[in-house]
C-alpha cells in the first residue's frame, strides 16, 4: 500500500453497459480495486489515464481490454502523488516515438514493395499483360508526349516505313500490329512504346543519310523492345513509384502530377539490360528479315559521330528544347561494346531486305522537311 488509503470507484468490465461500485487502492506496483467479479490489480506502466467530470480521472489498462476504472476527485489526487510519470507527458512520448518507429518500419516495407518487390515483377506483369490493354495504354502515352515530341506530319514518309515494319514485324512474331511516326528532334534517336508504336527523329535520317539497311537495323532494335514489351516493364515499374507517392501525400493527386512528365517520358528510357535485351531481338529480326546485323554496327557509329554541343540555336529550328530533351533520352550504354557485338555478328551473304526505291526513299529523307510536308514551318 501507499499509504493514500482506499477510495470509491466505479468500474465497468467492458463485457456489459453496468456499472460496478469498486473499492480502489493504490499499491506500490499499482492501482487495486475490489468489483462484484473479483480483485484487480492493474500495474501503474499498463494504465492510461484521461480526465473525467469534477476532477476525476478515467483509467483503462492493457492488461483489461475495454474496462474502464473511474475515479473520483480524491483518488485522482492520490493517483498523481503515486504515479506522476502517467501525468507528465513521459509516457505520451514514449507512444510517439514507438509509433514514428512503426512508422518508419512501415514506410520501409512500403519501399521495399514499391522499390524493389515492384521493379521484380515488372517483367512477369509485363508478359501478363493483355495485347489490348498495352495497346491502348501506349495510345494514352502518345498522347502525352507528342505535346513534346512533335510530329513531322509527313504521312506518306510514315506509311511507307509503316508498311516495312510490319512485315519485320509478322516475320519475326514481334506481337503487335505497329505503328509509325517520324518526330522533330534533330538529335538522332528512335523509341518505342508499349503496343507498338515506333517512332525516329529527323535527326536520326540526317545522321543515316542513304543507309536503308542502317536505318532498318535500328527499327530491328526498336521491335526488339516491342516484342519484349520493356515499355510496359517501365510502366509497372513506374506505377510503383506512383502508387507509394500517392500513399505518402494522402491521394491527393498530387504525385500524379509530379511524375507526369518525368514518369511518363522516362517510358521512353531503357535499362541497360533491356538495350542489350532488344539488341539481341533485333540480331534475330534482322537474319527473318534478311537484314545484316553490321548495318546496326554502323548505325550506331553513325548517331556516335554525332556532336549535339556543336550545333547552334539556328540551326535547330526553334527545336533547341525537344533536342535537349532527345539527347536526355538517348540510351545507348555501352557503344563501342554493341557495335563489335554488331560486327561479330555480320552476315554479308545475308539474302537481303525489300528496301524503298529511290523515289520513296527520297520521300522518307524529306518527312520532316516543311517543304515537303503540310507541317509549317518554325521560321
Amino acid at each position: 500500500m501507499t499509504g493514500e488509503g482506499t477510495f470509491s470507484g466505479v468500474y465497468y468490465d467492458g463485457a456489459s453497459a453496468r456499472a460496478h461500485e469498486a473499492d480502489v487502492s493504490l499499491t506500490s506496483e499499482g492501482v487495486a480495486f475490489e468489483a462484484a467479479d473479483g480483485a484487480h490489480l492493474w500495474p501503474f506502466h499498463r494504465i492510461d489515464a484521461e480526465p473525467a467530470p469534477n476532477g476525476g480521472l478515467r483509467l483503462s489498462s492493457k492488461t483489461a481490454p475495454g474496462a474502464t476504472l473511474v475515479l473520483g476527485a480524491d483518488g485522482a489526487a492520490a493517483l498523481r502523488r503515486a504515479a506522476p510519470d502517467l501525468f507528465d507527458g513521459t509516457r505520451a512520448r514514449r507512444r510517439f516515438v514507438a509509433l514514428v518507429a512503426a512508422l518508419v518500419v512501415a514506410a520501409a516495407g512500403f519501399g521495399g514493395l514499391f522499390f524493389f518487390g515492384v521493379p521484380a515483377a515488372s517483367g512477369p506483369l509485363a508478359k501478363a499483360t493483355d495485347p489490348k490493354l498495352e495497346i491502348q495504354i501506349g495510345d494514352n502515352l502518345d498522347g502525352q508526349i507528342g505535346l513534346i515530341l512533335r510530329s513531322c506530319k509527313a504521312s506518306e514518309a510514315d506509311a511507307l516505313i509503316e508498311q516495312r515494319l510490319n512485315d519485320m514485324a509478322g516475320r519475326a512474331d514481334v506481337g503487335f500490329p505497329i505503328r509509325y511516326e517520324f518526330i522533330r528532334p534533330r538529335m538522332p534517336n528512335a523509341l518505342a512504346l508499349p503496343g507498338g508504336r515506333v517512332k525516329a527523329t529527323r535527326g536520326l535520317i540526317d545522321a543515316l543519310g542513304d543507309d536503308q539497311e542502317a536505318f532498318f537495323a535500328v527499327m530491328a532494335h526498336e521491335l526488339g523492345h516491342v516484342k519484349e514489351r520493356h515499355g510496359m516493364q517501365t510502366i509497372y515499374r513506374n506505377a510503383g513509384l506512383s502508387t507509394l507517392l500517392e500513399i505518402v501525400t494522402g491521394g491527393s493527386g498530387v504525385a500524379q502530377q509530379a511524375i507526369l512528365i518525368g514518369g511518363q517520358l522516362n517510358q521512353l528510357r531503357y535499362s541497360r539490360v533491356q538495350e542489350e535485351d532488344a539488341d539481341a531481338v533485333a540480331f534475330e529480326i534482322m537474319e527473318a528479315t534478311g537484314l545484316d546485323p553490321a548495318a546496326l554496327a554502323r548505325a550506331f557509329e553513325a548517331i556516335a559521330d554525332i556532336e549535339p554541343e556543336e550545333e547552334s540555336d539556328e540551326d535547330n529550328d526553334g527545336d533547341a528544347g525537344d533536342e535537349r530533351l532527345t539527347d536526355w533520352l538517348s540510351t545507348h550504354p555501352n557503344t563501342k561494346d554493341r557495335i563489335r557485338a554488331a560486327r561479330d555478328r555480320a552476315r554479308p551473304d545475308a539474302e537481303g531486305f525489300p528496301y524503298l526505291d529511290a523515289d520513296e526513299w527520297a520521300i522518307v529523307k524529306s518527312a520532316c522537311d516543311p517543304k515537303a510536308t503540310d507541317e509549317p514551318s518554325d521560321g
